[in-house]
């Protein structure tokens, strides 16, 4: 072999040359085979992912963003105007009142609330209504929930004014539960994992804008009187009341109907054969060649009395029960709202921060 490149030089060096240029070629070949392996790849994704967008309603476009981001600021703004009228219910300031006051104050307006019962003829529980705050008529509020109390105690006052202007036949209860402000809150059970250590959550709930006052009350009263009460409460124009649950029960759900009840007029049967046109003589019409007056006469048909019912016939009586005209036991569960005062930027950005 040495000697035979020795003699072909020349052909040694094109046969070096040529298996140099076949190695380089297939390196070549191989790296570019893999860039293009990559970029096959690349642009399934990328297809792949306009598939995706194109299947999208709307399609984003610049038009379609353009008025998608127009819908975004329409909502903005109806979100801003509703919220300025859920504040429209916040009272301008919330007043601090001392803890006789407050008693004073509810003194005064059970004595209009009774007023307005009795007044009306409506029944209430008497010496035990005082408008769901009877665990003050022996003691004092906490000076720091007075002004939650006033203001809901006014909104009491509002909701007993619809109650009675409704006219309900009997207000059985009224159950107020204790707010925050009222009693020592206990500190939140801090979630604990295995081996005692503290969990933090990644996640925290925004607070709402408002805080629930809630309350209870049940009433007898028929239907469309229990209508009314709701929805004279869910429109009223100075405070928000939210219907949160209800539960009603009438009065004569065990005395339904039973099927001795229900008695049909039985026909009595009469003699002789079946006429099946009975009558039909005596009504056909008079003879031409008679009294013209007669015949007019004659064609007069009267109408046959109706019998008058007998007391005490059973075979009279259809229905001896109907219901709709009795009266409902109503239990309502209802949130007064007192929405928060709204938050300027800088709190918000403090809050964030």
């Amino acid at each position: 072999m040495g000697s035979w490149i020795k003699n072909n030089k020349f052909e040694a060096f094109l046969l070096l040359l040529v298996i140099a240029w076949a190695v380089g070629s297939y390196l070549y070949g191989a790296d570019k085979g893999k860039l293009y392996d990559e970029s096959k790849a690349n642009y399934q994704q990328l297809s792949g992912a306009v598939k995706r967008l194109q299947a999208k309603k709307p399609y984003p476009t610049t038009d379609n963003a353009a008025d998608f981001e127009k819908q975004i600021d329409d909502y903005q703004k109806t979100v801003s105007d509703l919220g300025a009228k859920m504040l429209s219910y916040r009272p301008d300031s919330l007043e601090a009142i001392s803890p006789p006051k407050f008693i004073e104050n509810l003194n005064a307006l059970r004595a209009e609330v009774t007023n307005s019962f009795d007044a009306q003829g409506v029944e209430y529980p008497g010496d035990q209504f005082y408008l769901g705050f009877k665990n003050y008529t022996g003691g004092l509020p906490k000076e720091g929930a007075t002004a939650h109390l006033n203001y809901q105690l006014s909104a009491m006052k509002a909701l007993f004014d619809v109650v009675s202007a409704a006219k309900p036949s009997a207000l059985l209860n009224v159950h107020r539960s204790l707010l925050a402000v009222e009693k020592d809150k206990a500190p939140e059970a801090v979630a604990r994992g295995r081996g005692g250590r503290r969990v933090t959550r990644s996640t925290s709930q925004k607070e709402p804008p408002f805080e629930r006052l809630p309350v209870e009350i049940s009433f007898v009263s028929s239907e469309p009187v229990m209508r009314k009460i709701i929805s004279d409460l869910t429109s009223h124009p100075d405070y928000y009341f939210v219907v949160r649950s209800m539960r009603i029960q009438n009065e004569k759900r065990d005395q339904s109907p039973a099927k001795d009840d229900v008695e049909f007029d039985v026909p009595e049967e009469e003699g002789g054969e079946d006429d099946p046109f009975p009558g039909f003589e005596d009504e056909l019409p008079a003879d031409d060649a008679g009294d013209p007056a007669a015949s007019e006469d004659s064609a007069v048909v009267e109408e046959p009395e109706v019998p008058a019912l007998v007391a005490g016939d059973k075979g009279s009586r259809v229905l001896g029960q109907i219901l709709g005209a009795e009266q409902i036991n109503v239990l309502l569960e209802i949130d007064v709202l007192l929405f928060k005062a709204a938050k300027t930027d800088s709190e918000e950005e403090k809050k964030n921060s």
